[in-house]
């Protein structure tokens, strides 16, 4: 296990799933995630097929985030489309048990993960896409030292309306604060 100040990040294996699949079939965890993650309700053998394909993809790396106090697996963090020519990768967090919201575990795993992404897999540039009205991941984000390249606009339909993307990086010289 990777450890963090409050969590711990451990590689998420098959028996996973069942987290997975309570996380993805509660809407106020999908409510602002924003483009690809609109479907409500997928089945369980839906879930198994989702994680199969995550475990056996070699440009991604997936971990379960782990609170330390307590033992309580809390969410997912990952790396996806890990680029090494370009020594980039996409992040992609989500904590699922809503009651651990706010408590400053997203924005520790996210430094355990970038510390991981640029110290032993010798990343350059770590991305992320977060939909606009996600104040509090952009927020997370933002503290961690992400900042905003752009947008992609219309990129997704929420609440009656077209809504924008938020295009965010980091660089391994702005991590390590240099």
């Amino acid at each position: 296990m990777i450890e963090g100040r409050k969590v711990g990040l451990r590689l998420m294996e098959s028996q996973d799933v069942w987290l997975l699949y309570r996380w993805f079939n509660d809407q106020r965890v999908l409510e602002d995630l924003g483009s690809g993650h609109g479907f409500f309700c997928v089945s369980m053998e839906e879930e198994k097929a989702i994680v199969e394909r995550m475990l056996q993809d070699r440009k991604s790396q997936y971990f379960m985030i782990v609170r330390k106090e307590g033992g309580e697996v809390i969410g997912i963090v990952g790396l996806a489309n890990i680029d090494q020519r370009n020594a980039s990768a996409e992040l992609r967090i989500i904590i699922g048990e809503v009651g651990q919201w706010d408590k400053g575990l997203g924005d520790d795993a996210i430094r355990v993960l970038l510390d991981h992404a640029f110290n032993a897999k010798n990343l350059h540039r770590i991305w992320l896409r977060v939909a606009e009205y996600n104040d509090r991941a952009i927020s997370c984000y933002r503290k961690c030292g992400f900042k905003e390249e752009g947008r992609s606009r219309h990129d997704h339909y929420h609440k009656a309306a077209w809504r924008d993307a938020v295009l965010m990086s980091i660089l391994d010289s702005e991590f390590r604060g240099s």
